[in-house]
């Protein structure tokens, strides 16, 4: 993704725009966490000529494979050799196969890494939204299109370019549709509108070197709105009928509200401005933040850690808000405040923030700083503490982000001790908190702290960090920057959003 060329649009890259693709990985060969390997599964072309899905509610079934009695090795798929050799099947066959990997890589990889606080199996709601599928195969080929592409962007993968060009034909034909589609809705866009709409933004943000997502954004924006406007007499109707069918996706509908907000505001943040949908629209629409860490609508057991996991979520929701406000003081101070207004403006977010500090749960007082975490923590002590640290960071990172839009300069580290100090912790936490997966949740800080800081060692450490991504099929650009310090100028190269 492009930033702005103003420091605030430059410094404020989204964590949207890193998109998932494999667990626990090493620099080398990438290793799925907690999911099948790419070599474990075994595809079946089925005589109907469509895919065998995985059905929500459990893990995906074992597929087995028949075509013209060929079975042989692909070669390697993150490391692992896997048994269907695509290009050897007849051509219905070898389509039928790959469209059934790609909704498998989607089912188990891409879906666990979207999430990143991932629940069991049957309870990510992203492996639920074909629930909401309708007879245009809208939303299967867009799950389709995100499995081929995050597929063709993962290390050691052969074929590359076979994957990307089918995610690349898969996405071409959706948006024809959805276009189609959009234009002919009668008084209210459904669900699946609103999910395949937000998923070709994530699969913008991973393709493409251009802003193509925000076209995706705003569209999603506006089914949205039509969504939740207040009906007309005519519509009020319809609606009325409608409603055993919002019962029933309930849960999804609330997903939905929430990945929306997420989207809406990284991208508020990754351009620094105001959000497309205005007001806390995640809690007054949604039921509360259902996004990250946990979706408490899909539970499938409950667990002792519930509570405080509400709590963290709650925590979230603020720091969403302040976020937003943030994005829009920079927008204004871009079309000009006096200096009177900028410091009441500023001075009032600053409270926010501190207000946050000062009421945050207690679990957040848990959290070790510059020390080593401790080695006796359980598996559900350490899932809270990695959520909490991540949003701890996010805090952090909304410091350095108000003094960023107010004096819309970089590497502040060197002339602002609390800047320096924020950056410092946001390390201490990364390097303590986040591993695997989890490392795609702490995006928005790492970028926040790297452009804020001038020392070089920490420069390189969050660019090390960053490059690491391309380990979970994520491209990383490199962008030259001079970053002015008091003691001179030091030439860094600075990540930015991609």
């Amino acid at each position: 993704m492009k930033s702005r060329s103003s420091a605030e649009g430059d410094a404020s890259a989204s964590s949207f725009t890193t998109l998932p693709s494999s667990n626990d990985a090493p620099t080398g060969n990438v290793v799925s966490r907690d999911q099948p390997l790419a070599g474990q599964m075994v595809v079946a072309a089925s005589d109907s000529g469509s895919p065998t899905l995985p059905q929500h509610g459990g893990a995906s079934p074992d597929f087995d494979f028949e075509a013209s009695g060929v079975t042989a090795s692909t070669g390697y798929i993150w490391g692992i050799e896997s048994s269907v050799d695509v290009a050897q099947l007849d051509p219905d066959a070898r389509m039928d196969c790959s469209n059934t990997l790609y909704y498998h890589h989607f089912y188990h990889t891409v879906s666990s890494y979207l999430i990143i606080y991932d629940m069991t199996a049957h309870s990510n709601p992203y492996r639920m939204l074909l629930q909401l599928a309708g007879s245009s195969g809208l939303l299967q080929d867009t799950t389709r299109a995100l499995g081929a592409m995050h597929l063709a962007g993962l290390p050691n993968v052969q074929n590359q370019s076979v994957h990307r060009s089918a995610a690349m034909k898969a996405y071409g034909s959706v948006v024809t549709r959805l276009r189609d589609a959009v234009s002919s809705i009668p008084s209210i866009a459904g669900l699946e509108l609103l999910a395949t709409s937000l998923l070709l933004c994530m699969f913008e943000a991973m393709s493409s070197n251009d802003d193509s997502w925000k076209i995706h954004l705003a569209g999603a924006g506006q089914i949205f709105q039509s969504m939740y406007r207040p009906p007309t007499a005519a519509a009020s109707g319809s609606r009325m009928a409608e409603s055993a069918e919002v019962t029933a996706n309930l849960p999804l509908r609330r997903f939905l509200v929430s990945m929306m907000s997420y989207l809406d505001v990284a991208a508020s943040c990754a351009t620094a401005g105001s959000p497309l949908v205005s007001g806390d629209y995640w809690e007054t629409l949604g039921g509360g933040w259902e996004y990250k860490p946990g979706v408490p609508s899909n539970p499938t057991t409950h667990s002792p850690t519930d509570r405080t996991m509400s709590q963290l979520r709650c925590s979230r929701s603020r720091l969403m808000s302040i976020q937003t406000e943030i994005s829009r003081f920079a927008e204004l101070t871009r079309e000009g405040l006096d200096r009177l207004q900028t410091e009441v403006i500023c001075n009032n977010i600053a409270y926010r923030i501190k207000n946050w500090l000062d009421t945050r749960p207690d679990v957040y007082l848990r959290l070790r700083g510059f020390e080593d975490a401790a080695e006796d923590t359980s598996e559900k002590e350490a899932e809270v503490l990695r959520a909490a640290a991540c949003i701890q960071s996010y805090y952090l990172s909304c410091i350095i982000y108000l003094e960023r839009s107010t004096t819309r300069r970089v590497g502040s580290s060197a002339l602002d001790p609390q800047i320096k100090a924020a950056v410092d912790q946001i390390l201490a936490l990364m390097a303590n908190y986040s591993s695997g997966v989890h490392r795609l949740a702490f995006l928005w800080p790492v970028l926040t702290a790297g452009i804020a800081t001038v020392n070089i060692e920490q420069q390189c450490i969050l660019r090390d960090w960053l490059t690491e991504m391309e380990c979970f099929g994520f491209r990383v650009r490199h962008k030259q920057t001079t970053v002015k310090s008091p003691h001179g100028s030091a030439p860094t190269e600075l990540l930015h959003s991609m």
